[in-house]
């Protein structure tokens, strides 16, 4: 029941990564894109608190990185996207 979650809730704002990204303007974009990404391809019935779990796995699993600015279009950020929730499902 994905509809039940404001996505923006889980968005980012700049100085949210200002402490790991040189561009942080652009960590945050990427970060949020990824978030957009995952509730788009989350089922619909997925129960709330997996949705919630997984949204905030994302955070953990990424905002630190240094691929985050890394990112060189939308299709890089689908493929972090299938890797990361075929890797919550095992």
């Amino acid at each position: 029941m994905k509809e039940l979650i404001s996505v923006h809730h889980y968005l980012v704002g700049a100085d949210d990564l200002a402490d790991w990204h040189e561009n942080n303007e652009l960590a945050a974009d990427n970060y949020n894109q990824v978030i957009h990404t995952v509730y788009q391809m989350a089922d619909d019935d997925i129960e709330t608190e997996q949705l919630e779990g997984l949204l905030e796995q994302v955070w953990h699993a990424l905002a630190a990185d240094e691929y985050l600015s890394e990112f060189e279009d939308e299709s890089e950020i689908m493929l972090w996207v299938e890797t990361f929730l075929k890797a919550q499902n095992q």
